[in-house]
């Protein structure tokens, strides 16, 4: 069983960890809204493009599709740093649970000390 001495080292420890894990959570956040808009401006771009199309002579539509698939990769591309950014925030919201359930049982530690 843990003496008070080191609940409290335990504690601040932990205390440590979630406020960088927060710190992590807060990254990710903006980065996933930086790269949602990205993906926002090229799918309006590829939009554009296919206006254009329509349009143009036949020798400006290879252009045209040139870019297009251009633009489709981009998305892809984008796609991909969205979907690694949603895996660190799932891994950062499952260790968010691991050190409440934690919290949790260091402040029972300490209620039951204090009525000793």
């Amino acid at each position: 069983m843990m003496n008070l001495k080191e609940t409290e080292e335990n504690t601040e420890l932990i205390l440590g960890r979630m406020e960088n894990s927060l710190n992590s959570l807060e990254q990710m956040t903006l980065d996933s809204i930086n790269i949602t808009d990205k993906l926002v401006m090229r799918i309006d771009e590829i939009r554009n493009c296919m206006e254009e199309m329509k349009e143009c002579e036949q020798q400006d539509k290879e252009v045209v599709f040139d870019m297009i698939s251009a633009l489709v990769q981009d998305l892809m591309n984008i796609s991909f740093e969205v979907n690694n950014v949603s895996h660190e925030l799932e891994k950062e919201a499952v260790y968010q649970h691991e050190t409440l359930d934690t919290i949790k049982q260091i402040v029972g530690f300490l209620y039951a000390m204090s009525e000793v």
